[in-house]
């Protein structure tokens, strides 16, 4: 571990040098007394509009990040610059770093002080107050040096590193505004550019493709970035970011109490002193609180997009038009309707600083809209309806809450300045629930004098938002229960106990899958559906005793029938498809599967020279297959088979398919396991994931779903891993192992009758073939002589199949935009 790290601190000379100058500079200036000498100093190497335009200080762009101006704040500065630029320096090398320390510094301030020039020039308050401002600030080198190491990561640290890397500088400069934070921003984009010269990259201006998980990854951490703005603004409140004004509805801007209610003795702003009054009674715990739990909340939220769950995304979505309802309402509405001296003043400066209220409110709608047009990413959690009990749940907490306020203030009404009327008591009702910040724009009609009214009104809040809170984090529990008395009260739970005693096929545990709705038949037979465009695509077979099969796809069909959708059994076996053809249902085929015996299954033979090859060159290579589950898993293993899947989306031009394809999300279920290719240094080179099928509670069969391998792998590195799969079935007893069916394509077993949905299939297939390579999949597969089962689309209506076709089309690429379907299916055509 010492040598370790040793040999790390030898490779950044680098960043020891600008630390050592930034320690040394900034205590020389830190031991010299507050004042003429200290002053001459700061003159001398800090920057800022004045200092380079007025005073031609040009020096002063590079100096000002080589000093820290607080001693509290050095030694967390000195880790930053230790870490941002060491890492760098890691990644793109001595020289690239010392010219990106120097470039990145010069240009972004250069920029930043043109920027500020401009809105001089166009006389905004702003620029104005700042430009005599001087700064010095080693952040502005840290980050726009990490943005041009960015260039050098792999695509899933890149897209991270720029995106949340952005979103936390954007939120600086919009919610405090200091000339700082504009100087990093400009650095940070000056890196990024200089990152594409210096790795000698193309820059392209195309929409960057990633996994479901990873994009809900970097919306989370958008929303959570966003959510943080508000403490900005309560750090900095002399901040002129064009968010402070919403970021101040977050914290009580009445601060000297005191001082103002003073004023009431001589008899001028007397409204002005009430209301200080009134705001002192709310300076306690529970006005804070009542300031925090919202960006609580958001925080949750956050966390719960990422994980997928809805509630979050509802959560996340509800509380941005709150805020951006609320902006509107006390910077717009109430200043017109001021009518005391107080809010005139309020009116008065809403008017002067009306830009920065527009974007006050627009802002937080934007995200809402941006969470709203994301909701493709976020499935919908089979059967429970947590979105449902979440909002019943809001909505109950928020009407007890009401009533336990106004049933104690009633009560209490005496104790209340003056004495409260029950119309009075409802008008102050929504305050209750808002921050104490908002308070400060309205006048304040009744008064908590005694300490049970105080109590009321402080503590009704943070008691609604912690419900809120905690039903958010219920609903956002893991929707794939293990423990047995989970299993058995929830949908999905019965779902796996028939999974577990044998019903359904090989391709049955993709009916545990998010997305999914469950309808349960009255002889206990299940069938799993999604819904879209009024057709209910289902998965598979249905699941129960074989006996029950066919009556519950016939039942299911009548359900449909009930409710308007037209009815699509998809990916169904050749037993099935006979029951319905029999009843008049018309069918196509749309995959094979391709099924190994590992009891009969050898390595010998001409045909299984390529799997030979694979397996020999892989014991070369010093490679090894590792069978084990996603948790596991060493976290920096997880990390890399994340990155590897990231680079396997990249590559495409159309996004990550869904419905029978998994992805991360489903690698994670504890009964799905992993053949994981690792070298000696454990490096991961390649990963495939295998569905259990089950018979009485005992694996009998492994489905593959998941393949992904490095761009710079072994050849051979995925037959070598399903060789390794093979092998250890025998070795098991397991009766079979499915490599799945490719979808849209077909093999020897194909039926030679086309039609028109035929067509349409062998269309789609030809345009998706250059992306997804499914008959190149279904070839390679051919390798390991399986044995061929035929996979069939079903459906009753032969005038249904356009509306079918769109739906799988969703279904298998949810996230799929009109540009993107336009682009790649014009271009096949």
């Amino acid at each position: 571990m010492i040598v370790a790290l040793g040999t790390r601190a030898r490779s950044i000379p680098v960043t020891w040098v600008i630390v050592a100058l930034v320690l040394a500079a900034s205590a020389f200036r830190l031991t010299l007394r507050p004042g003429r000498a200290r002053g001459d100093v700061d003159a001398f190497v800090s920057t800022g509009f004045d200092a380079v335009f007025v005073h031609h200080d040009w020096l002063s762009t590079l100096t000002s990040v080589f000093f820290v101006h607080n001693a509290v704040l050095l030694a967390p500065v000195l880790a930053l610059v230790l870490l941002g630029i060491g890492w760098s320096e890691r990644r793109m090398g001595h020289l690239r770093t010392g010219v990106a320390f120097v470039v990145v510094t010069v240009v972004g301030i250069a920029l930043g002080l043109a920027a500020q020039g401009f809105g001089i020039g166009l006389d905004l308050y702003a620029s104005e107050i700042t430009r005599t401002h001087r700064i010095v600030d080693p952040l502005i080198a840290v980050t726009g040096v990490v943005m041009t190491a960015s260039a050098f990561c792999g695509p899933l640290l890149r897209r991270r590193i720029r995106i949340v890397g952005f979103t936390v500088l954007a939120v600086f400069v919009l919610y405090s505004g200091a000339p700082s934070d504009q100087f990093r921003l400009f650095a940070a984009v000056v890196g990024l550019v200089l990152g594409f010269a210096l790795a000698r990259t193309r820059l392209q201006v195309r929409v960057p493709r990633a996994t479901r998980r990873e994009t809900r990854t970097l919306l989370a951490a958008v929303v959570a970035v966003t959510a943080l703005g508000p403490l900005v603004t309560i750090a900095a409140p002399q901040g002129v970011g064009v968010l402070n004004p919403l970021g101040l509805l977050f914290r009580d801007p009445l601060r000297d109490y005191a001082a103002i209610a003073a004023r009431c003795q001589t008899g001028d702003y007397s409204r002005h002193c009430v209301d200080a009054l009134a705001l002192s009674r709310l300076d306690g715990p529970g006005a804070v609180l009542l300031t925090l739990l919202p960006l609580v909340a958001l925080l949750v939220a956050a966390r719960g997009i990422q994980r997928g769950r809805r509630v979050g995304l509802h959560l996340a979505v509800w509380i941005n038009l709150a805020l951006a309802l609320l902006a509107a309402v006390y910077y717009g509405f109430f200043p017109v309707l001021a009518t005391s001296e107080f809010t005139r003043f309020q009116a008065t400066a809403a008017e002067d600083f009306r830009s920065f209220e527009l974007v006050s409110a627009l802002v937080p709608l934007v995200i809402a809209a941006a969470l709203i047009a994301a909701s493709r990413l976020v499935p919908a959690e089979p059967g429970r309806r947590p979105v449902l009990r979440f909002a019943a749940t809001v909505g109950l907490a928020a009407v007890a809450c009401s009533v336990l306020y106004l049933a104690v203030a009633w009560i209490v009404r005496d104790q209340f300045s003056p004495t409260a009327s029950l119309y009075e008591l409802l008008l102050d009702l929504p305050e209750r629930f808002v921050p104490v910040g908002f308070l400060a724009f309205e006048p304040v009609d009744i008064v908590p004098v005694g300490p049970v009214a105080v109590i009321a009104s402080q503590w009704v809040g943070p008691l609604f938002w912690g419900a809120v809170i905690v039903a958010a984090v219920r609903g956002m529990r893991n929707a794939h229960p293990l423990v047995s008395t989970e299993l058995a009260s929830t949908e999905e739970g019965r779902v796996r106990e028939l999974l577990h005693a044998g019903s359904g096929g090989t391709l049955s545990w993709m009916t545990t899958w998010q997305g999914n709705r469950y309808w349960f038949a009255p002889s206990g037979g299940v069938v799993a559906y999604r819904v879209v465009g009024g057709v209910a695509v289902t998965t598979g077979d249905p699941l129960g005793p074989p006996e029950t099969q066919s009556a519950t796809a016939l039942a299911f069909a009548a359900y449909c029938g009930d409710h308007g959708w037209t009815p699509a059994f998809y990916s169904v076996t050749d037993a099935l498809r006979e029951t319905l053809q029999a009843v008049g249902w018309s069918s196509l085929q749309v995959a094979e599967e391709t099924l190994v015996r590992p009891a009969g299954w050898s390595l010998d033979g001409k045909k299984m020279q390529d799997i030979r090859t694979a397996i020999n060159r892989a014991a070369k290579e010093g490679l090894r297959a590792e069978w084990v589950r996603y948790r596991e898993l060493p976290a920096a293993q997880t990390a890399q088979i994340r990155e590897i899947s990231e680079l396997w989306v990249a590559e495409k031009e159309l996004p990550e398919m869904g419905f029978t394809l998994g992805g991360l999300d489903e690698l994670m279920d504890d009964e799905v396991l992993l053949m994981v290719g690792l070298d000696g240094d454990g490096r991961v080179h390649g990963v495939t994931s295998w569905l259990p099928t089950y018979a009485d509670g005992q694996v009998i069969g492994w489905t593959l779903d998941f393949m992904r391998r490095r761009p710079d792998g072994m050849n051979g590195l995925m037959e070598f891993l399903i060789a390794q799969t093979i092998l250890r079935a025998r070795d098991d007893g397991v009766e079979f192992v499915s490599l799945s069916g490719a979808p849209l394509a077909v093999g020897p077993g194909a039926d030679a009758r086309p039609g028109p949905m035929d067509a349409v299939l062998a269309f789609l297939s030809r345009t998706l073939e250059p992306v997804y390579g499914f008959r190149s999949l279904l070839r390679f597969k051919l390798k390991f002589r399986p044995e061929f089962h035929r996979l069939h689309l079903c459906y009753p209506d032969p005038l249904a199949l356009p509306a079918i076709g769109l739906a799988l089309g969703r279904a298998y690429l949810p996230t799929l935009s009109a540009r993107q379907a336009v682009r790649s299916f014009g271009r096949q055509a």
